[in-house]
């Protein structure tokens, strides 16, 4: 079962990082499009929890910050054109960055019903921030 759960997590990481991001996509698709594969590594990390044990769904939740701050990084570099003048989208990613960190520090105590109450309101923020780029 974990050497399943490892292929799978390494057929989803290849996928996710050939991915093609379209140069001279406008900045907003760019945005979007790493916050989705944000929300795909975390619904990986979620099945993980409910599958494997706790160090697989550290992992699974590690990738998911990465691809997180691969999302980051682009807000950096290409801020939405709506959030120009609002810095909730940044102050979301950090919220999201800081319950990740959280949730890896349950996951290493044990508690799986705690490691789920952690990454519960991390789906709650993914989803509002996806709300907030959809073209209005």
């Amino acid at each position: 079962m974990a050497m399943l759960t490892a292929a799978r997590t390494l057929l989803l990481a290849a996928i996710l990082a050939a991915s093609p991001v379209v140069s001279g996509a406008d900045d907003l698709t760019d945005f979007s499009a790493a916050v989705g594969r944000a929300e795909l590594q975390y619904r990986v990390a979620l099945r993980t929890l409910e599958a494997s044990g706790r160090d697989e769904t550290a992992a699974e939740v590690r990738l998911f910050r990465e691809a997180l701050q691969d999302a980051i990084a682009r807000l950096d570099e290409h801020r939405p054109p709506q959030s120009e003048s609002d810095d909730s989208y940044a102050g979301t990613m950090l919220q999201i960055d800081m319950a990740i960190v959280g949730a890896l520090i349950v996951i290493d105590i044990g508690s799986r019903e705690a490691a789920r109450a952690a990454l519960a309101p991390i789906g709650e923020r993914l989803a509002k921030l996806r709300g907030r780029m959809e073209p209005r």
